[in-house]
């Protein structure tokens, strides 16, 4: 027999997600980011480790990236566990700019 957790917002992922971006940015957006990138602005941002240490938050990432812009493709050259050295770049992200610095 499986236990399930009791419905609680800790335990949705995606609704505490949605609640901090919408804390963040709300219906409007960042008014400066709005200012200053164009909308239709493609980049692509890497991952950059600022310290040695392990990677971990992976699938958090991808789903915060999700829940900002499905259209937005992100590429690791590591995974949660993994130990990594000051500087290393160890994922990518393309797409419209202002989604990725929104996520």
């Amino acid at each position: 027999m499986v236990i399930k957790p009791p419905p609680h917002l800790a335990y949705d992922l995606t609704a505490i997600i949605k609640l901090a971006l919408s804390e963040d940015v709300g219906g409007q957006g960042d008014v400066t980011c709005m200012a200053t990138i164009p909308a239709d602005m493609e980049v692509e941002a890497h991952f950059l480790a600022k310290e040695d240490g392990i990677i971990a938050g992976i699938a958090l990432a991808e789903t915060i990236f999700n829940e900002v812009d499905p259209s937005l493709m992100v590429e690791w050259s590591q995974k949660d566990g993994d130990y990594v050295h000051k500087g290393l770049k160890f994922g990518k992200v393309h797409g419209r700019a202002l989604n990725i610095v929104r996520a």
